[in-house]
């Protein structure tokens, strides 16, 4: 693989990053709206959830693809360090939250927090699942 493919490869995984954020940042917003037909205390809650996880995979994100054009070695030692950073601030950020925040819905907390975190994993799974589709009928075509 030359330098031009690898930097194509890496214009598109921080395109896609981009675009989990994204998704994570509205899916947040939708929950929390959701939420408000049912109670104030919870979609309040159900925001901030929702927001450690992006505000936090948005810091990953950031961090990782500043290494991008560093050797392997330094691109690996700060995904590890990034991902060690974002668990880390995951946890102040909880900690922030039950402490200083009075009164919190839990439950609402922690599911928005799960459901936003999940995100990229959802679109990833569709991603690949209509690129596989689109290869499997472009094969068809050609025979």
């Amino acid at each position: 693989m030359d330098e031009v493919q690898i930097n194509r490869l890496a214009a598109e995984d921080s395109k896609q990053a981009v675009s989990f954020v994204v998704a994570q940042l509205i899916t947040s917003i939708v929950l929390a709206a959701l939420l408000l037909g049912y109670d104030l205390i919870a979609a309040y809650s159900g925001l901030i959830g929702g927001m450690i996880a992006t505000l936090a995979n948005g810091w990953f994100a950031l961090k990782v693809f500043s290494a991008r054009n560093t050797q392997p070695v330094q691109a690996l030692r700060s995904f590890y360090w990034a991902e060690i950073n974002k668990l880390i601030m995951v946890g102040a950020m909880f900690i922030a939250v039950f402490v200083m925040l009075r009164p919190v819905n839990a439950a609402a907390l922690l599911a928005a927090y799960f459901l936003v975190h999940m995100v990229p994993a959802l679109l990833a799974a569709i991603s690949a699942g209509r690129k596989r589709d689109a290869y499997i009928k472009s094969n068809k075509e050609s025979k």
